[in-house]
């Protein structure tokens, strides 16, 4: 009796624990402050990248919050994008995040992070 019990919860509880990892949020490859008005950042970020990339147009899920999809065209299953949070001042917070478990991808930050000094003026 107890077996039957035990397999399907040791089951269920191994289900959500994927689920639940898969939902939490993805820490910051790189973050970075910028004195750039939001605007001015966000329309430089997602203005056509020049070279083998993509860019969607933000989506701004709240106020002062805007997230920018920037992916390899050859590679678009390297989920990755820019968040850019209104600071205080004119001042532009631009965090760099990755999803997946896609490795060997640290030059994809290396030119995510020169898009962003670039429209930082840095």
């Amino acid at each position: 009796m107890v077996k039957r019990v035990f397999v399907p919860a040791a089951i269920a509880l191994a289900a959500a624990a994927c689920q639940t990892q898969q939902n939490q949020p993805q820490p910051d490859v790189w973050s970075a402050n910028y004195n750039v008005p939001f605007d001015v950042m966000v329309a430089c970020l997602a203005a056509p990248p020049t070279g083998a990339f993509q860019v969607y147009a933000p989506a701004y899920p709240e106020a002062g919050m805007a997230r920018i999809v920037f992916i390899p065209a050859n590679t678009p299953q390297a989920r990755s994008e820019y968040v850019v949070l209104r600071m205080v001042g004119g001042v532009s917070q631009v965090s760099w995040k990755r999803f997946g478990s896609i490795r060997g991808l640290d030059w994809l930050d290396g030119e995510a992070r020169k898009r962003a000094n670039a429209c930082g003026g840095t």
